[in-house]
């Protein structure tokens, strides 16, 4: 089966310019991507800022174009930008801001707007905006103001706004970077369950380490490269290597590892505190 996503050797660089605004060199924001992603799928990117991960999340939009090398989305080459419109409706992308995405004073008008302007029939659009609303537990909310929502309330109205426009790749890129815990889980457990039980792909692009662990596959990114992959408990298996790319690794992974330092004999893949807590009490068995 072809991948949805393609990257081979993926490169975008940027001039840096003075402030007068000359030229005065090139700053590598990509040095050769390369990865896959399988239809279904739940993919995870890790960075730390400035890494490149939001930089590679805008290329699978066609919001950005390759400086260097190839990158296929659902079959279709980026950079042809002929096939600007059809990736854009194949890969949904949901932003760090919803304020940057919300743009109606009425959350049904808000999840309809995607799909009127990609030609959908009328009754069609009020039948997907029914369905996006109740995937994401705000039906109740279809009359209300997006102002009047709290911050997770709008991340899942504008998650619901790209679900009514049929992608089959959703991309959260920093999707819960301005939301408290529980409105970061809210909205990870709202995605988790939309890829299991929808089937469409998914990549959250993000620097919280507790946002990958239901993920299939992770890739980390740092100065642009991709630099670690595998799937959650290999990656957390690497913590300190994970620590040298500028990540700070979920508490329940660290005490894990500075107590093995310690010589207690933990497993090397623990992913959160129920683990590691089942892991001690075996010892004390």
């Amino acid at each position: 089966m072809q991948p949805i996503i393609d990257a081979k050797d993926l490169v975008h660089e940027y001039s840096r310019r003075d402030e007068e605004g000359n030229v005065t060199g090139i700053n590598r924001a990509l040095d050769g991507v390369s990865l896959q992603v399988k239809e279904g799928d739940f993919i995870a990117v890790l960075g730390a800022n400035g890494s490149g991960k939001s930089t590679f999340a805008k290329h699978l939009n066609a919001l950005l174009t390759p400086t260097e090398g190839t990158l296929y989305v659902g079959g279709m080459e980026c950079g042809d930008h002929t096939k600007d419109l059809d990736i854009r409706k194949t890969v949904g992308m949901v932003f760090q801001n919803p304020d940057n995405q919300i743009i109606s004073n009425v959350v049904e008008e808000d999840v309809g707007f995607g799909p009127e302007n990609i030609g959908v029939p009328t009754d069609e659009i009020w039948k997907r905006m029914e369905e996006a609303l109740k995937n994401v537990g705000m039906y109740a909310y279809r009359k209300n103001s997006p102002n009047k929502l709290s911050g997770g309330q709008k991340q899942r109205v504008a998650i619901a706004g790209i679900l009514a426009m049929k992608p089959k790749c959703i991309i959260l890129d920093e999707s819960t970077a301005m939301l408290d815990p529980g409105g970061r889980k809210a909205v990870i457990d709202t995605i988790s369950r939309i890829n299991r039980e929808e089937k469409i792909t998914v990549i959250v692009i993000t620097h919280y380490m507790e946002e990958v662990t239901g993920a299939d596959y992770v890739y980390v990114m740092d100065s642009g490269k991709v630099v670690m992959e595998g799937s959650p408990r290999e990656i957390f298996a690497r913590s300190r290597e994970l620590e040298e790319h500028r990540l700070a690794v979920p508490e329940a992974v660290k005490v894990a590892m500075l107590l093995r330092e310690k010589g207690i004999s933990l497993p090397e893949d623990i992913l959160d505190q129920r683990e590691l807590v089942d892991a001690l009490e075996k010892l004390w068995i």
